[in-house]
């Protein structure tokens, strides 16, 4: 059996942080479209705190859930284990997993 790296902290801030940009993009929507569509679900943020918290990486899962529910997002791919290290390495982490995401649904 093939042994898994240990990933560190920083590695999953920034492999969530990415899957949240990643949807974004992939389904077109700016920062200020997803505040407007967190407040029709009931979720109160703006535009600056909105990146800050994206930017750090650094929020619950309650907050991941909400933003992609809010999106639209029905199904998410997680990349597997020997992947979380170099995705959140690659200063294109999430222009990767949208283009990604899209290969698997042509």
């Amino acid at each position: 059996m093939k042994e898994i790296e240990q990933i560190d902290e920083a590695a999953w801030d920034q492999l969530v942080k990415n899957l949240l940009r990643a949807e974004m993009m992939r389904k077109g929507v700016s920062y200020e479209v997803l505040v407007d569509k967190l407040a029709a679900i009931g979720v109160s943020d703006n535009v600056a705190n909105l990146r800050n918290k994206v930017a750090r990486g650094r929020f619950t899962a309650s907050f991941f859930a909400q933003c992609m529910v809010a999106i639209g997002t029905d199904l998410l791919p997680i990349p597997k284990a020997d992947e979380v290290s170099q995705i959140a390495a690659d200063a294109h982490g999430a222009q990767t997993l949208a283009k990604r995401t899209r290969a698997r649904e042509s």
